[in-house]
């Protein structure tokens, strides 16, 4: 009698009928793809921006403004993600903490995506980042600014354009990034789009 009762103190929704909550990992998968596409494909017209402009010497231009959009866009992977969870299965209830975590896999599974393309272009045009490189040192020389200057710049942007063609640099940057800002959307698309518990 008394192991009775002990366990279904321990387990009390186990005589309830309680079922466990259905999966979300079509939801983040679909979510991941989608916006790892876009990502890839957005960073994509920002490198061959920067690649095919002439140089004008000056900081920002307006290929760094995508760069900055790409990032936006990405952040809302997360709450695709919930929006279809909640599309999915109406009668579950979403609360914070489930958005939030399937926000942040979702940022994990851009992230993912977005470099295995990367990697599979790499193949399409081997020479991009040399490219890149290229064209950001004859826009870094039209500056006017010492020489000394120039070449401390020169040299840590080239050093940086080499280390972000790795895969470990782009997931060690990518993960956390993406991760925290569709965690983020995830949580508002929780509170949207999710039925909360009465």
């Amino acid at each position: 009698m008394e192991n009775s009762q002990q366990r279904e103190f321990d387990n009390p929704q186990r005589d309830a009928g309680h079922q466990p909550d259905p999966s979300y990992w079509m939801s983040v998968t679909t979510a991941g793809l989608i916006f790892g596409i876009i990502a890839f494909v957005l960073s994509l017209i920002t490198s061959y921006a920067v690649i095919n402009s002439e140089p004008t010497g000056s900081l920002f231009s307006p290929s760094q403004f995508i760069g900055i959009f790409a990032c936006l866009v990405g952040a809302f992977g997360g709450m695709l993600a919930t929006w279809h969870y909640a599309r999915e299965y109406e009668d579950i209830p979403i609360k914070l903490g489930k958005g939030a975590l399937i926000g942040f896999l979702t940022g994990v599974c851009i992230t993912i995506v977005s470099v295995v393309l990367s990697q599979v272009w790499q193949f399409v045009d081997p020479d991009m980042t040399q490219k890149m490189i290229d064209s950001t040192i004859a826009n870094l020389e039209a500056m006017d600014m010492p020489d000394a200057q120039k070449q401390q710049m020169i040299d840590a942007t080239v050093e940086g354009l080499r280390s972000n063609d790795s895969i470990g640099m782009q997931l060690l940057w990518g993960l956390p990034i993406n991760g925290i800002l569709n965690l983020i959307t995830g949580m508002i698309g929780a509170k949207i789009f999710g039925k909360q518990e009465g």
